[in-house]
């Protein structure tokens, strides 16, 4: 709680969402996102639609998405535009107040700014894999038009700490996670790459 747990917490925050309105978290099956989803629809009464692979739905949904999008059912190929259609018709043909992207995925940050509504706002909280390369979507005009806003996000502070220990303390969140031996991490890693880790793995090196 006091890694994730407040990190999730603190860039639902800095998202400005307010009660009732819209939230997409992107990467919402990982160890970061399932604790996002918890706490925006059963602490913060956001209403949320997850973006993950298809083979972690039940957990999002399980921890309170209203809506599940299975990534891997969008061409990578049309620059994200089904994607923003399917998004736009689940929000009223607005789009979401705010987007927070808990993944490492380049791509997930591009296909998350179209998906904003006007004065929308994406929290960046995943650091990217790989070589750093800029949001391929933030384009200045973008800002103009629908006055969206890009931020950061890190480890909360002291007071966030506390009031996420307070929403795990009433059992509003709860950790996914799973314990596998050392010997497990090579397919650990593989299903990391493949994008289908649901939750957390704890390592037992007890032997």
């Amino acid at each position: 709680m006091l890694c994730a747990g407040v990190t999730v917490y603190s860039a639902l925050k800095r998202s400005h969402a307010r009660p009732g309105q819209w939230v997409i978290i992107s990467g919402a099956g990982g160890g970061l996102g399932h604790i996002a989803v918890q706490l925006a629809s059963r602490g913060m009464g956001l209403r949320v639609i997850g973006i993950d692979h298809g083979s972690k739905e039940e957990l999002v949904t399980e921890s309170g998405a209203e809506h599940f999008i299975d990534i891997t059912k969008f061409p990578k190929d049309d620059k994200g535009e089904a994607l923003t259609k399917h998004v736009q018709s689940l929000t009223d043909g607005l789009g979401a107040h705010a987007a927070i992207v808990c993944t490492a995925a380049n791509a997930a940050y591009a296909q998350a700014l179209p998906l904003l509504r006007f004065n929308g706002t994406l929290v960046c909280v995943g650091i990217p894999e790989n070589e750093p390369q800029a949001i391929a979507t933030a384009f200045p005009s973008t800002f103009i038009n629908k006055h969206a806003t890009i931020t950061g996000s890190a480890v909360g502070n002291r007071t966030e700490a506390i009031e996420t220990m307070d929403f795990a303390a009433r059992g509003i969140i709860k950790a996914h996670y799973r314990t596998e031996k050392m010997d497990a991490l090579t397919g650990v890693f593989k299903e990391m790459e493949e994008g289908k880790l649901q939750g957390r793995v704890v390592l037992d090196l007890s032997g």
